[in-house]
């Protein structure tokens, strides 16, 4: 499946597992700084997995879709490892993570 990376509002001409992983290692606690990973067709309903930086978390999100309705989810962790390992099993696995311990933020959109 073909992915698209977004790394701090800049699309990569192409995307490798290599890349994905610096991606994540390289974002800073700043506004500016966030990925944003998008499968050309959703994974089980997730459209994205994104993050960014915040107060020394990483903090992720994902929305998914169904018909003209969405859901949006939030997870945090001071694990740079962990939220590595989700960004490389979206891509590699093509698998959305486990959202049973994600934060549904829908209302905040």
């Amino acid at each position: 499946m073909k992915f698209q990376l977004m790394v701090d509002g800049h699309v990569l001409p192409a995307v490798d597992i290599h890349q994905l992983e610096q991606a994540v290692v390289n974002l800073s606690d700043d506004v500016s700084s966030f990925i944003v990973l998008a499968p050309e067709s959703p994974i089980e309903d997730s459209i994205y997995l994104q993050a960014a930086l915040t107060d020394q978390q990483y903090m992720l999100e994902t929305r998914l879709v169904n018909d003209e309705d969405f859901t949006h989810y939030r997870y945090t962790t001071l694990e740079m490892d962990k939220a590595v390992q989700m960004f490389t099993a979206y891509f590699r696995d093509q698998q959305r993570p486990d959202l049973s311990q994600w934060q549904n933020v829908t209302d905040e959109f």
